[in-house]
């Protein structure tokens, strides 16, 4: 003990509670690097290798810092009348001239004093080992210091109270010398203003956006093309409504698509979920930084999520969700508390982050259910853009200014992206309708009625491609168990040329011809697709599904693309995969 260390306590540290999380933190990075020699499927091993690299990085580093001090004998804190003493600085006491104030901080699972300290005497402070090697972002900012009593042997309250006491002695025995020597001076400030974080200001833009996301969904439910399962939308119906697809975006010039898929949701469970992760984000961090550049990180890093998403994904997926804003708002929180390190509100700023966004990054699972997975592309790809527009937004916030600047530029890019949103309604509304009434889709969608009528009306306006039209026109009929198919399919054969074709094709469906004898009949290799596909619906109808899946193949095969039915024998082969 030391001559001004008289009164001193040592508390060590809880050997059983850091064991357990060392290991908790190398069973996460492990299963990140096993991740990557075991990808999921239909997972981009590229891109899972790269989030299995991340988690590594971050949690292995995490555990190697706590190994030195499972394995030293020194206390994991010393209290005396001097100061301090922290494994964080070994053989360096932080005096309490040193401490310009501290706190407590209690939540579940975590309990801890922060020590905000003079920045002369935190530049004094020296790291030890790896922690010396590592960024002080990784590490923590040597002003504000953590002493984790959860961590130490012994009562928590106990320690603290101790704490408490001989800070108090001390800063007063501090106070009376300077009186006496009448030096007391006020305190130069280095520290960046109290942030206005309280109940004055509501995240507005955060509740308007719930909102919004509520009322799409509902819209999704109302106008999908296809009946929704359990209160969730079809895969075709977010297709339809403005999901991203890879083709549709980069071949049919889609681009839309990435400014609607972040307001779209894929069931009950993911609306449920986001929205509250977005109202945790808006009590963290609009009543910080403002609903203006609130909201354009948001958009920004939806924006970000959506190209990650198409580009990362495999080509077949399609992504909806405000996840990528989301997860890029918790990132720029992170990236955000920088500002606030020495305030008592940066470790609430950052728990309240990492227990989001940590999950959310690392693909340990892939969840999927009903054609449906978690899209983790998505995620980095809006991390990513939070963080940097953060960090970006920080360099250009002055320190005497309560919210950052350029607020007119943030309105700018969030008022752009809602008016490419809202003015990607009309082509989402065409390609509904277009939907809707395709008799091909409602033939193959199961609705066979609507089938019926629109090719009915196809049948209507060129005579030349009639009799195809009719035909179908009586397959919608029978699938709908009509009892008029026959004798409306007799009355159409009756206006076509009998000589030519397609009537055979009406006879066989009329049970006039049997399939070899329509195929003798076909001339030429268009004639024998079509016949080969008609006969394989005429082996449908009659419940040989082996027969027909057989003469689907061969006309798929040799149908030409432009063909209705090539089209057809590629809708029924995907109906009995299905089945």
């Amino acid at each position: 003990m030391k001559p001004e260390e008289l009164r001193r306590s040592e508390y060590a540290y809880n050997k059983y509670k850091l064991l357990l999380i060392i290991l908790i933190l190398i069973a996460i990075a492990a299963g990140a690097i096993l991740l990557g020699f075991h990808p999921p499927k239909n997972k981009d091993p590229h891109a899972v290798w790269f989030f299995s690299v991340l988690g590594a990085v971050f949690f292995g580093p995490l555990a190697l810092l706590l190994v030195p001090k499972l394995f030293s004998r020194k206390p994991g804190l010393v209290i005396s009348t001097a100061g301090v003493r922290l494994p964080n600085f070994p053989d360096q006491i932080i005096r309490w001239s040193d401490i310009r104030s501290f706190e407590r901080f209690q939540s579940k699972g975590a309990d801890s004093i922060v020590l905000h300290l003079d920045p002369a005497a935190a530049k004094a402070l020296i790291r030890r080992g790896l922690a010396a090697r590592l960024p002080e972002w990784f590490v923590g900012s040597r002003l504000k210091v953590g002493i984790p009593l959860h961590m130490l042997r012994g009562r928590s309250n106990a320690i603290f109270n101790e704490f408490a006491g001989v800070a108090t002695e001390a800063f007063e025995a501090q106070w009376q010398a300077l009186q006496e020597a009448g030096s007391i001076a006020e305190e130069e400030e280095d520290e960046v203003p109290e942030p206005g974080f309280d109940g004055a200001r509501y995240p507005v833009f955060t509740y308007a956006l719930l909102t919004v996301l509520v009322a799409v969904y509902t819209g999704e439910l109302a106008f999908g093309v296809e009946a929704s399962k359990a209160g969730s939308p079809s895969i075709r119906t977010l297709l339809v409504l403005g999901g991203t697809f890879r083709p549709s975006i980069v071949e049919s010039g889609e681009w839309w698509r990435l400014f609607t898929a972040p307001f779209m949701h894929g069931g009950i469970v993911h609306l449920t979920s986001n929205c509250f992760c977005l109202w945790m984000a808006g009590m963290l961090f609009e009543r910080l930084i403002g609903w203006r550049w609130f909201a354009a990180i948001f958009f920004a890093s939806a924006l970000g999520g959506s190209i990650a998403s198409i580009w990362i994904n495999d080509i077949t997926a399609v992504g909806v969700g405000a996840s990528g804003g989301i997860v890029g708002l918790f990132a720029a929180v992170i990236a955000g508390s920088i500002r606030f390190r020495s305030t008592p509100i940066a470790p609430s700023l950052q728990m309240g982050a990492i227990q989001i966004l940590v999950p959310s990054l690392l693909p340990f699972l892939s969840a999927a259910k009903d054609g449906q997975a978690i899209d983790y592309a998505g995620h980095f790809g809006g991390a990513v853009t939070g963080a940097a527009l953060s960090l970006l937004l920080l360099a250009l916030w002055p320190r005497e200014r309560p919210t950052p600047r350029f607020g007119a530029a943030a309105i700018a890019f969030s008022a752009a992206f809602v008016l490419i949103a809202t003015g990607s309604l009309w082509p989402i509304t065409n390609m509904r309708q277009f939907y809707v009434n395709d008799p091909m889709t409602n033939y193959f969608g199961g609705r066979y009625e609507q089938a019926a009528t629109g090719f009915t009306a196809l049948a209507s306006q060129d005579p030349r491609t009639a009799p195809y039209y009719r035909l179908w026109h009586f397959m919608a009929q029978t699938r709908d168990g009509d009892l008029n198919a026959p004798a409306d399919l007799r009355a159409a054969a009756g206006e076509i040329d009998q000589a030519a074709w397609p009537y055979p094709i009406y006879r066989l469906f009329l049970h006039e011809l049997k399939p070899e004898e329509l195929t003798a009949k076909a001339a030429g290799s268009n004639q024998i697709c079509e016949a080969t596909f008609y006969v394989g619906e005429w082996y449908l109808f009659a419940g040989a599904t082996q027969e027909a899946r057989r003469r689907f193949e061969t006309a798929l095969a040799s149908c030409p693309a432009t063909f209705i039915e090539y089209h057809g024998a590629r809708g029924e082969l995907s109906k009995l995969a299905a089945k």
